[in-house]
């Protein structure tokens, strides 16, 4: 009776702390503090083979529990998922599992396909609702819908399924072991508990993304070492991967503000860290410190009030799940091995209206303005008209994100774009953009940034930007560099844009575009520290042979000049290739020309 009491008294501190006063003055908000994940493995797969079973059966995946639970019963008319499943056993047991065999999960299944629901088995439970909220926080993104690439007589195609969609943090193929460490002490620097799982394996070892989220954090701390950090994309979860090897600890190419996906190498095991001295092996064990942070609230991430769960059994749950992966032998790094996208399941949220705006040059010389030419006042004018009527900038990641993972838009987003690099852009843009708040991406081309640094001058009324200039705008986060070429921004000797000269063969045609793409985007990796991954075709020429050569190169979008306005589809990356943009000539403002566009 006493441990029921006390049991009683946490939980409901637990759901009644204060975070931070709402906006609108009313009553602070509440969040879960804490929370202890001691679910079995065993439990875990036997509700999930139930979830898939019902998917299978019906035709649908079984509606995912929802991602707060304020109220014993929330939503269980729905058909059960596994996680309420476990909620229900969870507040049965109060998180004490020692006892609970499988049996009693299979007793609640049998209710369920007798014709019970939820609702009615949940009714007058007084903690479900936690624990419902507290294992969605947990186990939310680890199932759900997802696509691999398959090959069909002859063919390749995406194949949709339900199911375990999360991967085993260690590669499949590479051996590893553990035990359940949690909790157990550490003394370097100060004494304090171990909030991971160590998962021993040799260094080298390829480390995969357990779920698909965005890269939060990506360097060295003298506990963790080389470390990589990634927030889950409905940001609950937060997963710390540490002790990266020396010299070479990430994925090639992976950045911060990444978003990658559940598979993806994201780095290779190591024994770094337990030093101030960055790059240092001061671990004696090469092993992968495996970390899980649940977020009920921002303020928890980083302050006091941060929690950490026991990730033990989840990996005893992932260990069926472990993505293949490959190594090109002259880079010696290791990618995954088959495709993988997160399925969208909604459909009437799949598909989303993008205008992408084409600018060039910002000028207040009148003589000046014409198709690609409008003076400071028109580009304020169309900022102004934008921030009025809702529209909300989106940057290349959170477009890829939704195009391969159904990751959702904002609700009215909008590409602003600026072809060639000129240092207009700059000197009257880049302060409009921040005053009204929108971000914006600028096409750059590598002869142009020569041509400016040699002449050593920046003047807004002829000059392109330099390194250095654009360098700048990366850090300051307003601007994304991309790519407009090398040396392709002309019409001249045979060549227009990245055409196909007349006599040309494959082998030097396709030796230029390479040559071209890889140029511009040492270039802008020099300058901003990331590869690009957005090309507008210069001219508006374009051609198959170096669109295949974009793609092969890492490209996730490429914009045409093509006029109109596009749409954007969950689940259907290819449409990011060759997008419309709208041109925004002097003399027709943005807000007559997006107008007409929509009836």
């Amino acid at each position: 009776m006493l441990y029921k009491r006390l049991l009683a008294l946490c939980l409901a501190l637990c759901l009644t702390v204060p975070a931070v006063l709402a906006e609108d003055g009313a009553q602070p908000k509440k969040h879960i503090k804490w929370v202890d994940f001691t679910v079995p493995a065993p439990l875990m797969k036997q509700a999930l083979a139930w979830d898939v079973k019902n998917h299978k059966e019906s035709g649908h995946g079984a509606a995912p529990a929802p991602q707060t639970a304020p109220d014993a019963g929330a939503d269980a008319s729905k058909a059960a998922g596994w996680i309420e499943l476990l909620a229900y056993l969870g507040a049965k047991c109060g998180g004490d599992y020692k006892k609970k065999k499988p049996q009693a999960l299979q007793k609640l299944i049998s209710k369920l396909e007798d014709g019970e629901t939820m609702e009615s088995l949940s009714k007058g439970m007084k903690h479900y609702g936690y624990y419902l909220e507290a294992y969605t926080a947990v186990l939310g993104g680890l199932a759900g819908h997802y696509a691999v690439e398959e090959e069909k007589d002859g063919e390749k195609c995406w194949e949709e399924r339900y199911g375990l969609r999360a991967f085993h943090p260690i590669a499949r193929g590479f051996d590893y072991q553990h035990y359940d460490d949690f909790g157990n002490g550490r003394s370097y620097g100060y004494k304090r508990k171990h909030l991971g799982h160590d998962l021993m394996a040799l260094t080298g070892t390829p480390v995969v993304a357990v779920e698909s989220g965005t890269v939060e954090e990506l360097g060295w701390n003298q506990y963790g070492g080389w470390r990589v950090g990634i927030r889950s994309l409905d940001a609950k979860r937060y997963y710390y991967y540490a002790h990266l090897r020396k010299n070479r600890p990430f994925a090639a190419g992976l950045a911060k503000g990444d978003t990658v996906q559940a598979g993806d190498v994201i780095g290779y095991v190591g024994r770094t860290g337990y030093s101030p001295r960055e790059n240092t092996n001061g671990i004696k064990q090469s092993h992968l410190h495996f970390g899980i942070q649940l977020v009920f609230d921002e303020s928890q991430k980083d302050g006091v009030n941060q929690i950490w769960i026991d990730p033990y059994e989840i990996t005893k749950l992932l260990a069926t799940h472990r993505g293949g992966v490959t190594r090109d032998p002259e880079t010696k790094e290791y990618t995954r091995s088959v495709p993988y996208r997160e399925a969208f399941a909604k459909e009437e949220n799949r598909s989303v209206r993008l205008p992408v705006v084409m600018y060039h040059s910002i000028q207040k010389n009148k003589a000046k303005h014409g198709k690609y030419t409008i003076s400071p006042d028109e580009l304020e004018q169309d900022l102004q008209w934008l921030k009025e009527n809702g529209y909300q900038s989106v940057t290349a990641d959170e477009i890829i994100a939704f195009a391969e993972r159904g990751k959702p838009l904002k609700k009215k987003p909008i590409l602003l774009t600026f072809d060639d690099g000129y240092y207009d852009n700059v000197h009257y843009a880049d302060p409009l953009l921040k005053k009204y708040g929108f971000t914006a991406m600028v096409f750059v081309v590598g002869e142009f940034i020569k041509k400016s640094e040699k002449e050593g001058c920046q003047n807004p009324n002829y000059s392109y930007s330099s390194s250095e200039t654009l360098r700048k705008l990366a850090e300051e986060g307003v601007w994304e560099i991309e790519s407009h070429s090398f040396a392709l921004h002309h019409s001249r000797k045979g060549r227009e844009g990245v055409k196909r000269a007349q006599g040309e063969s494959d082998e030097k045609y396709y030796a230029l575009l390479r040559n071209d793409f890889a140029q511009i985007g040492e270039l802008i990796q020099g300058v901003t520290g990331r590869a690009p991954r957005v090309f507008a075709y210069p001219l508006g020429a374009m051609s198959r042979e170096a669109e295949e050569v974009l793609k092969e190169m890492g490209y996730k979008i490429t914009l045409s000049c093509t006029l109109g306005v596009g749409e954007v589809r969950a689940g259907e990356p290819d449409l990011l290739y060759k997008m419309k943009r709208v041109l925004r000539p002097s003399g027709k403002p943005l807000s007559q020309i997006l107008q007409g566009e929509t009836g």
